[in-house]
């Protein structure tokens, strides 16, 4: 049973258990308290849960990325001795954790990896001195991937392009 405003032919606004003239109940304490709290928890528990993913995403990403680097410079080795048809360079593994590229003439650059810190170390002369990549993560448009970051350079680098920078160092160092 609807009840409808003879005058103006409208339905009665609110409720109509409660009469239109009740007062409000103020809101307590703890409801100001909780009412000001929980958007400061919301954002935190998203910020958590990214963090959390984030996390999660570098320790997946960690072994695959050092992989990566790793049988890419074996590729750009291997191509470049193609296009020359001799043996330029050479890459060596002599542990699962460090990986050695060496020119025809002896110079060479060492790859050193720490899963603990989650970096690479390049190191040998030709480099003039030591560069440190960290993985990281990266959001672009609020996708996130992961990079390798070098804290000396401020610059951000996928395997690939990496691995053919510091080939292309050692290629072009003076003795």
């Amino acid at each position: 049973m609807s009840r409808v405003n003879a005058a103006t032919g409208n339905q009665p606004r609110g409720n109509p258990a409660i009469p239109i003239n009740a007062h409000a109940v103020p809101p307590t304490w703890e409801d100001e308290e909780l009412a000001a709290y929980e958007p400061k928890r919301a954002k935190a528990v998203e910020e958590k849960t990214r963090a959390d993913a984030r996390a999660e995403l570098l320790a997946r990403q960690l072994p695959l990325q050092w992989k990566a680097i790793r049988e890419i410079m074996a590729i750009r080795c291997e191509s470049i001795n193609d296009k020359a048809g001799r043996v330029v360079l050479r890459a060596v593994s002599p542990n699962l954790d460090s990986l050695e590229i060496s020119r025809e003439d002896g110079l060479k650059i060492e790859l050193q990896f720490d899963s603990v810190t989650r970096k690479i170390k390049f190191a040998g002369k030709v480099l003039g001195y030591d560069r440190e990549y960290e993985l990281s993560v990266q959001s672009l448009n609020g996708v996130d991937s992961t990079a390798w970051y070098s804290p000396t350079t401020l610059s951000t680098e996928q395997p690939d392009d990496l691995a053919k920078l510091m080939i292309s160092l050692l290629l072009r160092a003076d003795q």
